[in-house]
């Protein structure tokens, strides 16, 4: 059935700028990064049989990943992404407030909380904008922010460690 709109217009407007919601969300699609932009993990080990590797990502969609122990790969191996999925993971990481998290949730340091031993330990580093930040993460302390893991997890899953690990 076909009806007809007299005398009224319909106006649609989009805007390609971020969601300024204070400051902290920002289109993650298609930004682009500087070409010095870089996201390094390390996945360290365990009691049991996680795997240990390094996995770094680029600006430029390069993916790099050094598997050592429990992983599919011994050695190292180069893929790629789209630059664009890159710079979406580092403006995921930067608006989630990677830069805004402490160094150090390790045993020991008051950012800890409760501890459990026998857990692995994950590294990661984001260089963006000029800024450079680290992150350790001992996955034993109860005190870390559950968004660190996610943002180790967006990792992996961008850059597809999957093909390298059985996971």
């Amino acid at each position: 059935m076909l009806h007809r709109l007299t005398g009224c217009i319909v106006l649609l407007a989009a805007s390609c700028a971020p969601a300024q919601n204070g400051g902290t969300q920002q289109d993650t699609r298609s930004t682009s990064v500087d070409e010095g932009a870089r996201v390094v993990m390390e996945r360290g080990p365990c009691f049991g049989t996680c795997p240990v590797y390094e996995v770094r990502i680029d600006a430029s969609g390069v993916v790099s990943f050094d598997g050592r122990r429990f992983t599919d790969l011994s050695g190292t191996a180069t893929a790629g992404i789209p630059r664009d999925s890159a710079a979406a993971l580092m403006r995921s990481l930067e608006a989630d407030g990677f830069f805004d998290l402490a160094p150090r949730y390790l045993h020991g340091e008051k950012e800890c909380g409760a501890y459990h031993t026998d857990a692995p330990h994950v590294r990661l580093t984001l260089s963006l904008g000029g800024r450079t930040h680290t992150v350790q993460h001992d996955y034993g302390c109860t005190g870390a922010p559950e968004v660190l893991r996610s943002m180790h997890d967006r990792v992996d899953a961008t850059a597809g460690v999957g093909r390298w690990i059985s996971r």
